[in-house]
């Protein structure tokens, strides 16, 4: 495992256990994250965290993949709320001076798969 991807293997463990300022010192003072979804633009740590640390309920979260390619880790995790929340995060992270740069994030819930496709396809 590299630096970056220890770095970013410690980012999901302190969000999964919501300690909020040990992730704060993880962040570049200049870091953004975007949530292109909701088109949604997080400007520094602070708010950040303040998003994380305010979004409803509790969240676990497992660590399901991971990679490094171009000077980015590429993660999916699976993530669990106690409000009844259950989706993937798939995230492309930027790396400077040792901290989290940037950040993207891509979010997709889970569903069954449609009817029509069952001839071609193996549900796991």
């Amino acid at each position: 495992m590299t630096k970056d991807q220890t770095l970013i293997k410690t980012f999901w463990q302190l969000m999964s256990n919501q300690e909020w300022e040990s992730v704060k010192g993880l962040l570049h003072p200049e870091f953004v994250a975007t949530w292109p979804q909701s088109k949604e633009k997080m400007i520094g740590p602070d708010n950040f965290v303040n998003v994380n640390k305010h979004y409803p309920g509790n969240h676990k979260i497992e660590l399901i993949h991971m990679s490094e390619a171009d000077n980015k880790v590429f993660t999916t995790v699976w993530i669990e709320a106690d409000t009844g929340q259950k989706t993937f995060a798939n995230s492309y992270f930027e790396i400077k001076d040792g901290k989290i740069f940037r950040a993207e994030e891509y979010w997709a819930e889970p569903y069954a798969a449609p009817e029509w496709r069952k001839q071609w396809v193996e549900i796991y």
